[in-house]
């Protein structure tokens, strides 16, 4: 059923639907300063959609959508002035004069008028699927605009317990020394240490995981030292177990009840110690090699 719109512009029934693109682009490159011809550009669009909707699209309120597009959205308009549209083929019309730099705010609020109408024409059709389009919005702001798919959630970024250290760390060198994969909910307890010794830095972090805690240390030495000077405990019945990654051997053992794990690369001896599985301080060792 046409609207009151179609029936003001009875000839708009009458026109190709390039010839009716040709309109839209017209009355977006005008330059006569004013306001842009909503009714115009609605009609238009009705047109276009009628033609193109299967199933046909229910009749949406487009004065309320373009009253609330004023209200919320158009004094936004004037933050891309320095924006440049691209311009469509016109090379089947008479040549039309680019509006100067003077009109470009005017041009750029066509555009979100035109935008807008697009949007509200569509939403008819996208209803009949059960979409709504106007739930699309997630961002207009004045430097950034993008659309987020109805109930699809931001994926939470998970964060870096180690972040402090690996900042600590990468002061000094860029050795890989510094894990990646921590057990859930590990986190820091109080803030990462450094000690100034003669012969380098010692960098310390200690961290919780469900009540318990382990201990990260970081020995830098200024250079590859003849001795390395780090003595560590272990229970006397315990063997030693030899683990290799990445070409790297590391010495992990026990000591009264926490498992330990040191090891030495070039001018760095690291040890890590606490209230670990075997597994978890494996899959920490591991992911200290992990690009």
């Amino acid at each position: 059923m046409p609207s009151d719109r179609n029936t003001a512009y009875p000839f708009l029934e009458q026109m190709r639907t390039e010839e009716l693109e040709a309109l839209l682009q017209q009355e977006f490159t005008a330059a006569d300063g004013g306001e842009p011809d909503v009714d115009y550009i609605m009609a238009i669009m009705e047109v276009m959609k009628q033609r193109d909707a299967n199933p046909p699209a229910a009749e949406v309120d487009v004065d309320a959508a373009w009253r609330d597009f004023k209200e919320n959205y158009q004094g936004q308009a004037s933050a891309y002035e320095t924006e440049v549209l691209p311009e469509r083929d016109s090379s089947h019309l008479d040549q039309i004069t680019s509006p100067s730099p003077k009109k470009k705010s005017r041009r750029i609020l066509r555009a979100a008028v035109i935008t807008a109408a697009c949007i509200v024409i569509l939403c008819g059709a996208a209803s009949a699927f059960g979409f709504d389009i106007l739930q699309a919005f997630a961002d207009w702001t004045a430097e950034t605009f993008g659309f987020v798919t109805p109930g699809q959630e931001e994926a939470e970024v998970p964060q870096d317990p180690y972040l402090e250290l690996r900042l600590a760390v990468a002061e000094e060198t860029d050795l890989p020394v510094v894990p990646n994969w921590a057990p859930n909910d590990t986190k820091l307890v109080g803030a990462v240490s450094m000690i100034k010794r003669t012969d380098g830095n010692r960098i310390q972090a200690v961290y919780s995981v469900n009540g318990e805690r382990f201990t990260v240390r970081i020995q830098i030495y200024d250079s590859v030292p003849d001795v390395y000077t780090g003595i560590y405990q272990k229970d006397s019945s315990e063997e030693i177990v030899e683990y290799k990654v990445s070409d790297i051997t590391h010495y992990l053992m026990n000591n009264n009840g926490h498992l330990l794990a040191t090891w030495v690369n070039e001018n760095i001896e690291c040890f890590i110690q606490g209230n670990l599985s075997k597994s978890d301080l494996e899959k920490i060792i591991n992911s200290i090699y992990e690009e």
